[in-house]
């Protein structure tokens, strides 16, 4: 997913213009969240608290509301379909699989229950073990499951 996103930003900086329907920082930023997000053993030990700032979660959210437009056919994100289509069919996936992987993406980036909050505030304080952290962390693992995310 990073790698479809830093293609994009490395398109949209050597074009110097908005040709994939949003500038290069955008892509940028939503890529470097994504790879921060590299995990996919959802065990209570491999959890971290992760502070993602209001302008970078934006972006994520920008940059797939263009993959949507693309995906759909919007005229105005035909370049940014035709820039992603060789290196989707490469990594044996296309459009609709890049915007459902982003949609996992900010529904882990995004979720706002309780037991993140106590999650949060255990794994802050070291205590990642406590009986309420893991009870929490079963929480958000049983809220993932429920938007695809986790098995």
């Amino acid at each position: 997913m990073g790698e479809a996103l830093r293609t994009v930003q490395a398109a949209a900086s050597a074009t110097g213009e908005n040709s994939y329907v949003l500038p290069p920082l955008p892509w940028q930023i939503a890529a470097d969240r994504v790879e921060d997000c590299p995990t996919v053993d959802h065990h209570h030990s491999n959890l971290r608290i992760m502070v993602v700032p209001e302008y970078a979660l934006r972006a994520v959210w920008d940059c797939y509301g263009a993959l949507v437009r693309a995906r759909d056919g919007d005229v105005e994100a035909a370049q940014l379909a035709d820039l992603l289509s060789p290196y989707l069919r490469a990594c044996d996936t296309d459009q609709d699989g890049l915007v459902t992987c982003l949609e996992r993406v900010l529904a882990v980036l995004t979720l706002g229950i309780a037991a993140v909050r106590t999650l949060a505030e255990h794994l802050a304080l070291q205590q990642g073990d406590a009986p309420e952290a893991v009870h929490a962390v079963n929480e958000v693992l049983t809220e993932w499951r429920k938007a695809g995310v986790a098995p």
